[in-house]
């Protein structure tokens, strides 16, 4: 019967953190590197709930509009509009969020 070690040596060298053992320059840079990303994804994460949550109110608004039309021309105002309106949006979001990547990545932060 053939019996395992319960301890490799790639776990005994992880945990000894010897795969980990970088120049404190490159650990500095790493950790700044992480934490300027995080900031990033945390802020577009926050700038797109917001943004579908405008959209979905936006959405049930017009649609209560739609339900109480009484013809089809007036349905059909209400469409164009919101169709205009959600390419109006969409763009406006796709522009703050390349604007936090960019800040991000010229090193300026979040926008206070």
């Amino acid at each position: 019967m053939a019996t395992m070690s319960k301890n490799s040596g790639t776990s005994d060298t992880l945990r000894s953190g010897a795969v980990f053992a970088v120049s404190d320059d490159r650990a500095r840079a790493l950790a700044n590197a992480t934490e300027t990303w995080l900031a990033a994804a945390t802020e577009c994460q926050r700038e797109m709930m917001s943004f579908v949550s405008m959209r979905l109110e936006k959405d049930a608004e017009t649609t209560r509009e739609m339900v109480g039309c009484k013809n089809l021309a007036d349905v059909t105002a209400i469409q164009s509009r919101w169709m205009e309106e959600t390419l109006r949006d969409y763009n406006s979001e796709m522009g703050k969020l390349m604007t936090i990547y960019t800040r991000s990545l010229n090193g300026e932060g979040r926008a206070r």
